[in-house]
């Protein structure tokens, strides 16, 4: 007697049909609306300018931010770069470097006058009438260094 095959051979099936998605891919990929984004390369002589006006904002520096500033619209307006913004900041920080140096120049010539004068008052003095005790001796420095340098 033989035994019966535990494995039984079954007819082969072909594979089953999955069914359709339920839209269909797009055939095709169309390109997006507009020119594509290329970015403008950014002008060295704004990127220098800025620099220049910020660490020249309060010193003679700033007189470099302005120059490069000038420099740098020119060649934005030219070349189509980008940074006019960089190269505007320049310029306004230049200015300012360029007044509060002006500023500062007027103020330690304002200074060594007013001190020269004291000086010079301090040598009409005698020397016999001091050391004084009156306080008054200020005032009237004062009233002669104000008389010479105005």
């Amino acid at each position: 007697m033989s035994t019966p095959d535990p494995y039984p051979q079954q007819p082969q099936q072909p594979p089953a049909q999955q069914p359709p998605p339920p839209y269909a891919p797009y055939a095709a990929q169309y390109p997006p609306y507009g020119y594509p984004y290329m970015p403008r390369p950014t002008n060295g002589m704004a990127i220098a300018a800025m620099v220049c006006g910020i660490a020249g904002a309060c010193s003679p520096i700033g007189i470099l931010g302005l120059i490069f500033g000038t420099i740098a619209k020119r060649q934005i307006q030219e070349r189509g770069e980008a940074g006019e913004g960089m190269a505007t900041a320049g310029i306004v920080l230049g200015w300012i470097g360029v007044a509060a140096t002006v500023l500062l120049i007027g103020y330690y010539i304002f200074l060594f006058a007013i001190l020269g004068t004291a000086v010079n008052e301090l040598g009409n003095i005698d020397p016999s009438d001091w050391p004084t005790d009156d306080p008054t001796w200020m005032i009237s420095l004062l009233g002669g260094v104000l008389s010479a340098s105005f």
